[in-house]
């Protein structure tokens, strides 16, 4: 396996855990992230939304992966997607609590470099 299909691999896994957690379990993001806020109902349908998009994105690369098919927009979506995590999380940094935001933003900034490394490295 390439370095690409390895990268990929190892962050759609990861991805579609963290997305089911979240689906399942919308206050985990109290724990690892938002703090209070994921208490309530709006901020739930918030946080399960971004286990679905998690999930689906998850899913579509691992999909390329087996199938051998084109990795690249799946990486690049997934780079977007943490690279807007990063973004909201130091936007809103002050009102979070400050460990959670810490490992929010490292986990985000890690996946980010992760994905845009991937999407470097696969094959047109």
């Amino acid at each position: 396996m390439n370095l690409a299909k390895t990268l990929a691999a190892g962050l759609a896994l990861s991805r579609v855990v963290f997305g089911t957690n979240y689906l399942i379990k919308p206050t985990q993001a109290r724990t690892s992230w938002i703090g209070r806020a994921a208490k309530k109902p709006g901020a739930q349908v918030m946080i399960r939304s971004q286990g679905a998009r998690d999930v689906a994105l998850g899913a579509g690369a691992l999909q390329a992966v087996v199938r051998d098919s084109e990795l690249r927009p799946w990486m690049l979506a997934q780079a977007l997607a943490d690279g807007a995590d990063v973004v909201a999380t130091k936007v809103a940094r002050d009102d979070l609590p400050k460990r959670r935001a810490k490992a929010a933003l490292a986990v985000a900034g890690i996946s980010t470099a992760v994905a845009a490394t991937a999407a470097a490295s696969a094959r047109s």
